[in-house]
Protein backbone atom coordinates (compact mmCIF):
# COMPACT_ATOMS: atom_id res chain seq x y z
CA UNK A 1 0.00 0.00 0.00
CA UNK A 2 2.83 2.64 0.55
CA UNK A 3 4.22 1.65 -2.48
CA UNK A 4 1.23 2.54 -4.32
CA UNK A 5 0.68 6.03 -2.38
CA UNK A 6 4.56 6.67 -2.85
CA UNK A 7 3.67 6.03 -6.99
CA UNK A 8 0.55 8.45 -6.43
CA UNK A 9 2.30 11.42 -4.71
CA UNK A 10 5.17 11.05 -7.30
CA UNK A 11 2.25 11.70 -10.14
CA UNK A 12 1.28 14.17 -8.41
CA UNK A 13 4.15 16.07 -7.39
CA UNK A 14 5.36 15.84 -11.25
CA UNK A 15 2.46 17.91 -12.42
CA UNK A 16 1.67 20.22 -8.72
CA UNK A 17 5.03 20.76 -7.11
CA UNK A 18 3.43 20.07 -4.13
CA UNK A 19 7.19 18.22 -2.35
CA UNK A 20 10.20 19.51 -1.47
CA UNK A 21 11.45 16.25 -1.07
CA UNK A 22 9.62 12.99 -1.06
CA UNK A 23 11.23 10.63 1.45
CA UNK A 24 10.52 7.11 -0.47
CA UNK A 25 13.18 4.78 1.53
CA UNK A 26 12.34 6.25 5.02
CA UNK A 27 8.73 5.58 4.32
CA UNK A 28 8.91 2.43 2.90
CA UNK A 29 11.42 1.44 6.56
CA UNK A 30 8.65 2.70 8.58
CA UNK A 31 6.10 0.36 6.72
CA UNK A 32 8.21 -2.67 7.34
CA UNK A 33 8.59 -1.53 10.71
CA UNK A 34 4.76 -1.35 11.65
CA UNK A 35 4.38 -4.82 9.45
CA UNK A 36 7.01 -6.62 11.36
CA UNK A 37 5.45 -5.29 14.70
CA UNK A 38 1.90 -5.18 13.33
CA UNK A 39 0.45 -6.55 16.99
CA UNK A 40 1.99 -3.11 18.56
CA UNK A 41 0.68 -0.79 16.09
CA UNK A 42 -3.50 -2.62 15.11
CA UNK A 43 -5.29 -0.21 17.49
CA UNK A 44 -3.08 2.99 16.62
CA UNK A 45 -4.91 5.98 15.65
CA UNK A 46 -2.85 6.68 12.26
CA UNK A 47 -2.54 3.11 11.05
CA UNK A 48 -3.07 3.50 7.36
CA UNK A 49 -2.24 6.88 7.27
CA UNK A 50 0.52 8.52 5.04
CA UNK A 51 1.76 12.02 6.67
CA UNK A 52 3.11 14.98 4.67
CA UNK A 53 5.15 17.53 6.70
CA UNK A 54 5.92 20.96 5.78
CA UNK A 55 9.34 21.27 5.43
CA UNK A 56 9.52 23.57 8.47
CA UNK A 57 8.86 20.35 10.64
CA UNK A 58 12.17 18.05 11.18
CA UNK A 59 11.98 14.89 10.91
CA UNK A 60 15.13 12.57 11.40
CA UNK A 61 17.25 11.75 8.37
CA UNK A 62 14.93 13.65 5.83
CA UNK A 63 15.92 16.95 4.61
CA UNK A 64 14.29 19.65 6.02
CA UNK A 65 14.96 22.97 4.33
CA UNK A 66 11.67 25.06 5.19
CA UNK A 67 12.19 25.72 1.34
CA UNK A 68 15.51 27.81 1.56
CA UNK A 69 18.66 26.74 -0.38
CA UNK A 70 20.44 27.73 2.65
CA UNK A 71 19.40 24.80 4.53
CA UNK A 72 20.39 22.34 1.81
CA UNK A 73 21.54 19.18 3.00
CA UNK A 74 20.53 19.95 6.45
CA UNK A 75 19.03 16.40 7.86
CA UNK A 76 17.85 16.66 11.11
CA UNK A 77 19.12 13.87 13.48
CA UNK A 78 16.14 14.06 15.71
CA UNK A 79 12.07 14.39 14.79
CA UNK A 80 9.85 16.72 15.84
CA UNK A 81 7.50 15.77 18.92
CA UNK A 82 4.76 15.96 16.30
CA UNK A 83 6.76 13.87 13.97
CA UNK A 84 7.50 11.41 17.11
CA UNK A 85 3.84 11.62 17.61
CA UNK A 86 2.72 10.85 14.19
CA UNK A 87 5.17 7.76 14.47
CA UNK A 88 4.27 6.15 17.44
CA UNK A 89 0.67 6.11 16.22
CA UNK A 90 1.08 3.92 12.96
CA UNK A 91 1.63 7.31 10.48
CA UNK A 92 3.86 7.21 7.81
CA UNK A 93 5.84 10.10 6.92
CA UNK A 94 5.68 10.11 2.83
CA UNK A 95 7.50 13.78 2.25
CA UNK A 96 8.26 17.35 2.84
CA UNK A 97 5.87 19.87 1.37
CA UNK A 98 6.59 22.88 -0.14
CA UNK A 99 6.38 26.57 1.78
CA UNK A 100 7.26 29.61 1.25
CA UNK A 101 11.18 30.29 2.56
CA UNK A 102 11.39 30.33 6.57
CA UNK A 103 7.26 31.23 5.95
CA UNK A 104 7.45 34.07 5.00
CA UNK A 105 4.56 34.54 2.33
CA UNK A 106 0.93 34.36 1.97
CA UNK A 107 0.57 33.07 -1.62
CA UNK A 108 3.19 30.30 -1.40
CA UNK A 109 5.43 32.10 -4.62
CA UNK A 110 8.52 32.96 -2.40
CA UNK A 111 9.45 29.15 -2.09
CA UNK A 112 13.16 29.87 -2.49
CA UNK A 113 15.83 29.07 -4.87
CA UNK A 114 15.23 25.66 -6.42
CA UNK A 115 11.93 24.82 -5.39
CA UNK A 116 9.10 25.71 -7.68
CA UNK A 117 5.54 27.06 -6.84
CA UNK A 118 2.99 24.71 -5.73
CA UNK A 119 0.00 25.17 -8.41
CA UNK A 120 -3.68 25.24 -7.18
CA UNK A 121 -5.37 22.21 -7.35
CA UNK A 122 -8.67 23.56 -9.03
CA UNK A 123 -6.59 26.30 -11.29
CA UNK A 124 -2.36 25.74 -12.22
CA UNK A 125 -2.89 29.62 -13.04
CA UNK A 126 -3.78 30.56 -9.41
CA UNK A 127 -1.94 30.08 -5.89
CA UNK A 128 -2.16 27.64 -3.20
CA UNK A 129 -2.13 30.08 -0.82
CA UNK A 130 0.36 30.26 1.96
CA UNK A 131 2.67 29.74 3.43
CA UNK A 132 1.21 25.89 4.06
CA UNK A 133 0.14 25.93 0.04
CA UNK A 134 1.97 22.52 -0.20
CA UNK A 135 0.52 20.50 2.04
CA UNK A 136 -3.28 22.43 1.15
CA UNK A 137 -2.48 20.91 -2.71
CA UNK A 138 -1.39 17.53 -1.62
CA UNK A 139 -4.12 17.12 0.63
CA UNK A 140 -6.86 18.34 -2.22
CA UNK A 141 -5.56 15.80 -4.57
CA UNK A 142 -4.57 12.69 -2.82
CA UNK A 143 -6.25 10.01 -3.31
CA UNK A 144 -4.98 8.07 -0.45
CA UNK A 145 -5.86 8.79 3.28
CA UNK A 146 -3.05 10.95 4.05
CA UNK A 147 -2.91 13.95 6.79
CA UNK A 148 -1.04 17.05 5.95
CA UNK A 149 0.90 18.78 8.83
CA UNK A 150 1.71 22.61 8.14
CA UNK A 151 2.21 25.97 10.24
CA UNK A 152 0.67 28.66 11.04
CA UNK A 153 2.17 32.05 12.59
CA UNK A 154 -0.50 34.04 10.69
CA UNK A 155 -2.99 32.18 8.76
CA UNK A 156 -0.38 29.86 7.01
CA UNK A 157 -3.06 26.74 7.49
CA UNK A 158 -6.05 28.54 7.17
CA UNK A 159 -5.46 30.30 3.54
CA UNK A 160 -3.52 27.42 1.90
CA UNK A 161 -6.98 25.19 3.55
CA UNK A 162 -9.54 27.92 2.05
CA UNK A 163 -7.11 28.42 -1.61
CA UNK A 164 -7.15 24.55 -1.98
CA UNK A 165 -11.10 23.78 -0.66
CA UNK A 166 -9.34 21.58 2.12
CA UNK A 167 -10.12 21.30 5.79
CA UNK A 168 -7.58 22.88 7.87
CA UNK A 169 -7.40 23.03 12.01
CA UNK A 170 -4.56 26.06 13.41
CA UNK A 171 -4.43 25.10 16.88
CA UNK A 172 -4.29 27.18 20.15
CA UNK A 173 -1.13 28.73 20.45
CA UNK A 174 1.06 25.91 22.78
CA UNK A 175 -1.21 23.02 22.23
CA UNK A 176 0.80 21.80 20.10
CA UNK A 177 4.21 21.09 20.67
CA UNK A 178 6.90 23.48 18.41
CA UNK A 179 9.92 21.10 19.68
CA UNK A 180 11.88 20.59 16.37
CA UNK A 181 9.86 23.87 14.45
CA UNK A 182 12.00 25.91 12.48
CA UNK A 183 10.42 29.27 13.68
CA UNK A 184 9.12 32.02 11.70
CA UNK A 185 7.95 33.91 14.89
CA UNK A 186 8.31 31.47 17.87
CA UNK A 187 5.52 33.49 20.03
CA UNK A 188 2.78 32.94 17.32
CA UNK A 189 3.91 29.79 15.57
CA UNK A 190 1.62 27.25 15.72
CA UNK A 191 1.45 23.38 14.18
CA UNK A 192 -1.91 22.15 12.75
CA UNK A 193 -3.57 19.92 9.85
Amino acid sequence: FTHQCLREAKKINKDYHYFTHIAESDALAQAEHIKKNFSDYKNKKLLGYMITAKDAICVKGVETTASSRILKGYKPIFDATVIKKVKEQGGIIIGKTVQDEFGFGSFCVNVGLGHQIPLNPFDKERSCGGSSGGAGGITKLADFPHIALGESTGGSIAAPASFCGVFGLTPTYGRVSRYGLIDYANSLDKIGT
